[in-house]
């Protein structure tokens, strides 16, 4: 997407779908997202994150509250980024805590964008220029990939972790996670389990790992992959499955230490945060100690479902 779709769709009336406000919540992974508009500025989720809508939340019970408003124009930081993302984004240290600047050539010289947060990332104020929004309209002031990032930012702090994979429930209520880079087979994993009675498919791209009451959950986020599938549902994670491509159906056991390993290099890190790293290493040893965990070569067709249900018994 451009970022002059960006604008557009943030901009862009929903009240057909959902109705505009000074105020908004949703909640993905458990965690409640609150947003308070100031003055005439009103907001409106964007259209994928309907289903994950809790309107319903009191300010003060989210996990992570964000005031949003105007700005005339905002200014390119002047010190140097903790990371730049290569494309619309780049975060920065404050006395305060983070700034996030979003920024785009094809817009114009100045940030369209800026997301100021406290060091746990609890709490923060969104600006958004005015000269290349439509102040008329709702506008979605977290649109992607600002809500994905601070979700990413708020895990490491102590709740979790993000990663790239599929997760579903079988017939018998047991949790599969199948992980894996773009084109390691999520999508086609998805498609396959889709049709089958009794399952339930969280996300085909992203899924949020939290551990809770002394057992490892996985939750469904609205940041889908080519299958477009994305649920609010949650389930207790049963077993983990690393994508590989095959000529046949194999599962081979991973040790915690190797699957820990390749856990990491499928999930969203805070590079630039020492602490964010130890966390999330930490988080997933305890999952891979707690959780069996496969390399699943597989051939993309109804028997890479059969080969998962038979050895699950």
């Amino acid at each position: 997407m451009t970022p002059q779709e960006h604008i557009a769709n943030s901009s862009a009336s929903h009240e057909s779908d959902f109705p505009s406000a000074s105020r908004l919540a949703y909640r993905i992974g458990g965690l409640t997202f609150g947003l308070a508009a100031e003055g005439s500025l009103r907001l409106a989720l964007d259209h994928e994150l309907l289903p994950f809508s809790a309107s319903e939340v009191a300010a003060c019970d989210c996990d992570v509250t964000l005031q949003v408003a105007w700005a005339d124009s905002l200014k390119v930081p002047s010190s140097t980024p903790l990371f730049h993302s290569g494309g619309l984004w780049s975060l920065f240290a404050e006395p305060t805590g983070y700034r996030f600047s979003f920024l785009s050539p094809l817009l114009g010289s100045t940030p369209y964008k800026e997301a100021w947060l406290d060091p746990e990332f609890r709490s923060g104020r969104v600006l958004l220029s005015r000269r290349y929004f439509d102040t008329a309209a709702p506008v979605y002031p977290l649109e992607y990939p600002l809500d994905e990032l601070l979700m990413i930012h708020r895990l490491s702090r102590g709740d979790g972790a993000e990663v790239h994979a599929v997760g579903l429930t079988d017939e018998s209520g047991r949790g599969h996670l199948f992980l894996g880079h773009s084109g390691a087979g999520k999508s086609t994993t998805a498609r396959l389990w889709l049709n089958r009675p009794g399952v339930k498919i969280l996300s085909d791209d992203r899924i949020i790992l939290r551990a809770s009451e002394g057992r490892i959950f996985m939750y469904g986020t609205p940041w889908h992959g080519d299958a477009g599938i994305a649920s609010p549902g949650f389930a207790p994670l049963s077993t983990v499955y690393l994508l590989d491509h095959g000529k046949s159906n194999e599962r081979v056991p991973l040790s915690p230490a190797s699957a820990a390993a390749e856990l990491f290099a499928r999930t969203f890190v805070t590079h630039h945060s020492e602490e964010g790293i130890r966390f999330t290493l930490d988080f997933l040893d305890r999952v891979t100690r707690e959780i069996p965990c496969y390399l699943f070569r597989f051939v993309p067709d109804e028997s890479a479902v059969e080969a998962i249900c038979r050895a699950d018994g």
